[in-house]
């Protein structure tokens, strides 16, 4: 599938691919979490940031997802669990709870 079939099933597509935008943050404490968060952005590829996207902003299921991309659902599926355990392990040490000690 082309960059242009892709626009013509969602206009946000053609944005993602065209390139990354950014976010100016309002406080020192989102500035800190959105350098964690573009950290985290920057180390997907394009096509899970693709991925995200479609699942994310415009809603398709994982089935629509691997039509679009022309994949087999199994991948989608398998991207979306690598990139939640990715982001699980990156956030953890920043917003992680501190573990109970038990006696």
């Amino acid at each position: 599938m082309t960059r242009q079939d892709r626009a013509e099933v969602s206009p946000k597509v053609a944005r993602v691919e065209g390139g990354a935008s950014t976010l100016t943050p309002t406080s020192p404490s989102q500035a800190r979490h959105g350098n964690v968060v573009s950290e985290l952005i920057r180390e997907l590829t394009r096509r899970e940031r693709l991925v995200l996207m479609l699942r994310y902003t415009e809603e398709l299921t994982v089935h629509e997802i691997a039509a679009v991309l022309e994949i087999a659902t199994t991948e989608v599926e398998r991207m979306l669990e690598s990139i939640a355990e990715r982001v699980r392990r990156k956030l953890t040490p920043v917003y992680g709870r501190p573990q109970a000690r038990l006696a």
